[in-house]
This record gives C-alpha cells, structure tokens and sequence, in this order.
C-alpha cells in the first residue's frame, strides 16, 4: 500500500467537521455582518437628523438675528443652510426607504411632515420676516411677536425628536442582535475548534502509528552511516515510498564513499583558495600603506607570483598625457613591455583576452611576442589605468586551471590600487605644486628647506637658495594685463625648471618671487647658476597676444648655509636681502649675500 492513503484516512473525518463548522461559520458571521451594517446604517440615519437640526436652528437663528439687527451678515447661516438643508433631508428620506423595517411608513411620514413644515416656515415667517425687515423693523417685530415661527420649528423639532427615538430604539437592538451574533460565533469556534483539535490529534497519533515503525529504521541506519560505518544498508519492506527510501538510501551509501574522497580534494582545493583570498587581504593592506606608484610595484612584483603561481608576467600602466604603456613591473623571468594601448585588442574591446580566445582577433599589435598571454586591461570609473599580461611559467605549458577564477579578482585588486596610487599622487601634487608654473609651493619649499637643512648639517655637504624676484612687475601687470603678466611668470618658471640640477626645488613661494633651493651648491656654483638664469631670462624677447612685451629681467639673491645663515631657517632671509640690494642697486643683476652685508657679483645695465 502506498503511503498517502495511509496518511489521509485519518484525516477523513478532520475534513468533514471542518466542512460543517465552515457552513455554520460562514452564516454566523453573514448574521454578525448584517446587524453590523444595520446598526451603521441607523448610527448614519441619527448624525443626519442632528445634522438637519442644526441647519433647522440655522435658519432660525439667522433670520433672527437680521430682524434684531438689520445686519445682513446675520443672513449668511441662513442662506447656507437653506441651500444644504434640502440635500440632507432627501438623503435622510433615501436611508430610511433602504431600510426594510416595520417602522418605515411612520419614519417616511415624520420626515415628509417635516419637510412641510420647514415649507410652512419658509413661507409664512422666514421669507416674510426678512421681506418686512427690510422695510420697517417694527413690522418686522410685530411679525415676530406672532409666535408663529416658534410655534412651526417646535413642531419640527417634536418631528426629529420622534424620528430619533425611533432610530435610537432600532439602534440599540440592532447592537444587541450583533452582540448576540458574535457570541454565537465565539461558541461555534470553541465547539468545533475543539473537535477539531481532537480529531486532528488522533488521526495524527493513528498516522505516525502506521509509519513511524519503518522510518525508525531509516533513521537508525542514518545514524550508523553519520558514525562511519561502511557497507550500511536497509531492507525492501514496508509501504512504497518507505521502500523507495531504502533503495535511494542504499544508493546514497554507495556513493557516500566517493562523495567522501572528492570532498577531501576540494577541501584542498578550498584550503589554497582561502590562502589566495587572505594574500590578496594582504596585498590591499600593503597597498593602502604604499605611497607612489614605484612603492606600488615593489609591493605587486613580490606579491604576484604567490597570487598567480605557475605564471611569469608583466604590468604596463597608461600614460595619458603620452598614450603610452610604460613598463612597472614583471615577475617570472619576463621581459618587461610597453607600446601604444591602441595596439593592444584586450584594451580596445574592454574585456580580458584568452589565448584559446577564438573569433575574428587578429594577434596582439602591441604586446610581446609569442602566444599563450592572458591580457586583462585595468580600468576603474571609465579610466584607462593599465594592462596585465600573463603567460604560464614555462614556453609550452598550459596555463594553470584555477587561472580564470583567480585572475579577474588579482586584477580588480591591481586596478583598485593603481586608481587610489594615481590619485593619492595627483592629490600630493596639487597640495605641493603652484598651479600657474607648476613649480613648487611655498609650503613644500619649506619642507624641503628643513629636510635639505638636516641632511646638509648631518654630511657636512653645501646648501644654497637663490632668491629671484621679476623686475618692475606691478609696472608690466599694468601695462600690458594679468594675462601677459601671468605668461612671463610661466616662462620664468620654465627657466627656473630647466637650468636648475637633478636635486635642485624650483619654487614660486608667490607672486613675482621665485625660489631655487640648491643641495650640494656652494656659493660659487651657486651664483653661477644665478647668473646663467639672468641672462637667459635678458635675452628674450616675449610677446603675448600678437604685442611686443619688451626686455624682461630678473634680480636674484644668493646665500650659502653657514656662510651666509648659520641655519636653514635663516638662508630665505639672507638671500632675500641680497635679493633687496640687487634691487636697490640697479635690477637685472645678482648679489651674493656675505655674512650681515651683501657685495655685488656683478652690475648689469638694462
């Protein structure tokens, strides 16, 4: 016998109480609904008649109060109401004919008499009485003192207060029989739920009856196959799906030997990828600490060969401002390469590229030669940062299997460090570079003053600073514009850039002042560099827009560590006095400061 019947008969009789008490249910709450919506029905038809006494009051009231006044702001709640009161009481009239009761014919008749009484009152007091007002006051009196008026609005009141009592009376049983509904529902729920418990108790107590015996055995074979036994198997017996069970079971415990022996390989397998997930934890822990691309290159150099084992490679960064790969790093004995990244296919698609990649691809236009390469270019927000090839470790042999799982997360480490490289240099060069010579700043000039000055007074070495100043530049910004002005500081930057040594800080601490540190320099060397600057800066010949500027010179200052200032602090002072006496003494010349005086290197006419 199959299982479900087994599992249903019992429930047979569950299911024809449920039946029953469903029946009974669903007419205990339609009952319960109904005397709801009855007694909703009679609260609406009550907040109506207090609505129309209120309008009813309205009007009288408003009438009254323009008879005493002659104010016709005192018409305002009459008018409203006259205009109201009519819907109201059709919508009153409209409730109690939906409603099928005893006590409708009275109910349509006391609003029918109301009705006509407010006519009545319409009629013979409110029109009249404001029609009179606006005549004479006393007729108006007279009219009032008739009692007429009162008289009509008692009898409408004496009308609502009926129909009120009516509705209250029909309220109030309408909520006891609501009352008494609900408290049928609660029994009826009690009752049956009850049965229903029981029932449902037993026939579940029959069923794991019938059934329980034959899993039992099922589950005290699980048990002895979670402890390791070997070669644990179930008899075919029992109803049919118990012995379907058996039977998957067997061959569950078959197989459970040879699920065991795979688990172990990919628990290796998981073991390495663990080991390759907590490298790259490291490799982005070192990166965050590294400060420049060349710091970078050093960290990846060392790390991808652990991240990438079984391959050699290469990392080219992109040189917007050349478009050209430069070369950063390679690992396994490989030849380092660069080139235009228009010749590389991984770039131009946006998408690594496989060597057994098939398609249209012709071979890599810029990559190195020989095939094998995996190119896998680097972007981050749109930006073109690099690419990464690589290529097993020996000519000839396949690349690795777990490859193509572990390179696209290398890379997105790769590409995220060299974006973060990138702007953490862009952001130190716009902290340290004056944005209109892209010399230094004042504020790195200082910086390299102090470092300069420790490392100078540490090796006993040579350490000069030329302090160098445009001539007459308020005079030329007036002349000829803040372009033009701003155009020979460009180019007196350039001057400064190109004539100074490898270790030299060109700065332009601001305005027209410029500033050339000089590690290694004496003061000889120092003013001869000085002088050099002078004369190139006298022998051009600018013009800006299309207009002549005319000469352009320069004053420069030169002072000496310890010659000139016994501290770093103090060489920017020294060689700015010489800079003063330079101007003092005519421009276009270079001073050298000598101890608390300055003497001439020279004398130059304009």
């Amino acid at each position: 016998m199959r299982l479900a019947p087994l599992l249903l008969l019992p429930q047979l009789p569950v299911w024809i109480l449920l039946a029953v008490a469903g029946v009974q249910l669903s007419a205990a709450v339609d009952a319960r609904t109904q005397a709801t919506a009855e007694a909703a029905h009679s609260r609406e038809q009550l907040s109506r008649m207090e609505a129309a006494l209120r309008l009813t009051l309205d009007l009288e009231t408003g009438v009254r109060g323009y008879v005493i006044t002659g104010q016709s702001a005192f018409l305002t709640p009459y008018r409203e109401a006259t205009a109201v009161l009519p819907g109201v009481l059709a919508t009153l009239r409209e409730g109690t004919a939906a409603q099928p009761t005893p006590d409708r014919p009275a109910q349509l008749a006391r609003l029918s008499r109301i009705e006509t009484l407010l006519e009545r009152w319409q009629a013979r007091v409110g029109r009249p009485e404001i029609a009179v007002r606006g005549r004479s006051a006393q007729e108006a009196a007279a009219l009032v003192a008739r009692g007429t008026g009162k008289r009509l609005i008692d009898a409408v009141r004496a009308e609502a207060a009926a129909f009120t009592r009516t509705e209250g009376t029909r309220l109030r049983e309408q909520e006891a029989a609501a009352l008494a509904r609900l408290q049928d529902l609660r029994r009826t729920l009690l009752e049956y739920g009850t049965a229903v418990i029981a029932l449902s108790v037993l026939s579940g107590l029959l069923a794991s009856a019938l059934i329980s015996r034959s899993y039992r055995r099922v589950s005290l074979a699980a048990e002895r196959l979670a402890r390791g036994e070997g070669g644990v198997r179930l008899s075919d017996r029992g109803p049919q799906e118990v012995r379907s069970l058996s039977a998957a079971f067997n061959r569950m415990s078959e197989q459970l030997g040879a699920a065991q022996q795979e688990a172990q390989g990919r628990a290796a397998d998981l073991a390495a990828q663990n080991a390759r997930m907590g490298a790259l934890g490291d490799l982005s822990d070192w990166l965050q600490a590294a400060r420049g691309l060349e710091e970078g290159g050093q960290i990846l150099a060392r790390a991808l060969p652990t991240l990438l084992p079984g391959t050699r490679g290469s990392l080219a960064t992109h040189n917007a401002s050349r478009n050209l790969l430069v070369p950063l790093l390679t690992w396994g004995e490989e030849v380092a390469s660069g080139g235009a990244p228009d010749g590389c296919w991984a770039l131009r698609r946006g998408e690594t590229r496989w060597p057994q990649d098939s398609g249209f691809a012709p071979a890599c236009l810029a990559g190195p030669g020989g095939g094998g390469y995996v190119c896998v270019p680097l972007f981050s927000h749109g930006e073109t940062l690099g690419i990464l090839r690589v290529r097993p470790e020996a000519d000839g042999h396949p690349l690795p299997a777990d490859l193509r799982e572990t390179l696209p997360a290398v890379a997105r480490q790769v590409a995220l460090a060299l974006a973060g490289l990138r702007l953490q240099e862009r952001l130190h060069q716009q902290a340290i570079r004056d944005p209109l010579t892209g010399l230094f700043n004042r504020r790195h000039l200082e910086d390299a003053l102090a470092s300069a000055g420790a490392h100078a007074a540490a090796t006993d070495e040579p350490l000069s600073l030329i302090a160098l100043d445009v001539d007459h530049f308020k005079r030329f910004n007036d002349t000829f514009g803040h372009e033009a002005g701003d155009a020979v500081l460009v180019r007196v930057g350039a001057a400064l850039r190109d004539l100074a040594p490898p270790s030299a800080v060109p700065a332009r601490p601001g305005g027209e002042e410029f500033t050339l540190l000089l590690p290694g320099l004496d003061t000889g060397a120092a003013a001869a560099l000085a002088e050099r600057l002078r004369e190139t800066v006298a022998g051009w010949s600018l013009s800006h827009a299309g207009m002549a500027l005319g000469q352009v010179t320069v004053s420069l200052g030169v002072a000496s560590l310890r010659v000139h200032a016994p501290a770093p602090e103090g060489l920017p002072r020294a060689a700015d006095e010489a800079l003063y006496a330079a101007k003092a003494g005519g421009r276009n010349r270079v001073m050298v400061a000598r101890g608390l005086e300055v003497s001439p290197l020279g004398v130059f006419a304009h």
